[in-house]
């Protein structure tokens, strides 16, 4: 949940779907933008980072690297990260269970 979501901060407020928002508050999580700028490691393709709140808790942390969007022919989004902790990469998908 942290993760599949097509939000954005404008004036300091996450925007986007309202129930993306309400997911994303509810893992207490963070959202790092980039801004369309190459990130600390020089990956110019990450969009942004999520990750916990209180990092002392957990360390991990997740770049997102591609998003496709929800499409109402598809009835899904998924996004493609990368872990930072193993730097594996990984699909999350959402959408309708018949066609996922």
């Amino acid at each position: 949940m942290a993760s599949t979501h097509a939000i954005t901060y404008v004036e300091g407020n996450l925007v986007g779907d309202p129930l993306d928002v309400k997911m994303f508050q509810a893992t207490h999580w963070v959202l790092e933008e980039l801004h369309n700028k190459a990130d600390t490691t020089g990956h110019e393709n990450v969009i942004c980072y999520v990750h916990p709140e209180n990092a002392a808790e957990s360390p991990y942390k997740s770049a997102l690297i591609r998003r496709f969007d929800f499409t109402s022919a598809l009835m899904r989004m998924s996004v493609i990260c990368q872990n930072k902790v193993d730097n594996e990469y990984r699909v999350f998908v959402k959408g309708s269970p018949e066609k996922i």
